[in-house]
């Protein structure tokens, strides 16, 4: 299947510093973006660090005889960022969310842990492909949808699992059937906890480049007070 991507990342308007990461790989068709975690030193070096192992992995992967399982893959990352996280600050060690996809066929294949996100348009219909790793989803999870509105909002961002701070992930993975004219969205929480998923679904579906799309949902995060950090990969199936 014939592909179009492009990926950015930005500061926002509030942030200091870009904790935030991202890695595209066409030659394998895989694509990730990484949140390193503020509340801990070393944020944006726990994302880069993720970025830089999953550059070397793909570098020994030959595409034409290897599929890589995501779920190995990212338990590798998170046993190297651990080890590497605590030998750095041992009070605390580092950690990022991880959503990677690649592309194998007619098939996507996802590997998530964390609230960084994946989403699949097609047609009219936007869905939201990974579950956030967060206290507020498992309240969600256990008390149903109603108990949204009185979950502290520090809760939605308050991660229940992430990569770097334990030895046995909890990582999602899954497998979608993808057909020519999709819209392909992974990104960090400071796109889809900033705007709605109408607007991510409006502005998907637009007749545009994937550069194009990139440019303009970084806008619109950045026009509602861009509170975060921003990464947005869109790929366009052909």
């Amino acid at each position: 299947m014939q592909l179009s991507s492009f990926g950015i990342t930005n500061l926002g308007k509030v942030r200091h510093t870009n904790e935030d990461a991202l890695f595209i790989d066409k030659a394998h068709q895989v694509y990730a973006v990484a949140d390193g975690l503020g509340g801990l030193p070393g944020g944006a070096e726990a994302s880069q660090r993720i970025m830089q192992i999953l550059e070397q992995r793909m570098k020994r992967t030959d595409p034409s005889h290897e599929r890589v399982d995501l779920t190995e893959l990212i338990n590798g990352i998170n046993e190297i960022v651990v080890k590497e996280g605590l030998d750095a600050h041992p009070h605390s060690g580092i950690g990022s969310t991880l959503t990677i996809g690649q592309i194998v066929g007619d098939q996507l294949l996802i590997g998530h842990i964390g609230d960084s996100a994946a989403y699949l348009l097609r047609d009219d219909d936007l869905k939201k492909l990974t579950i956030d790793h967060t206290i507020a989803q498992e309240m969600i999870d256990r008390q149903g949808e109603s108990t949204r509105d009185v979950i502290p909002p520090e809760y939605s961002h308050t991660l229940t699992c992430c990569v770097g701070q334990g030895e046995n992930l909890r990582v999602d993975s899954k497998s979608i059937t993808i057909k020519p004219g999709d819209r392909i969205l992974l990104c960090t929480d400071g796109l889809n906890k900033v705007i709605s998923s109408e607007a991510i679904k409006k502005e998907l579906a637009r007749k545009q480049s994937p550069e194009d799309a990139c440019h303009q949902l970084t806008k619109m995060a950045n026009d509602n007070e861009g509170p975060d950090n921003i990464t947005v990969i869109v790929i366009h199936t052909l």
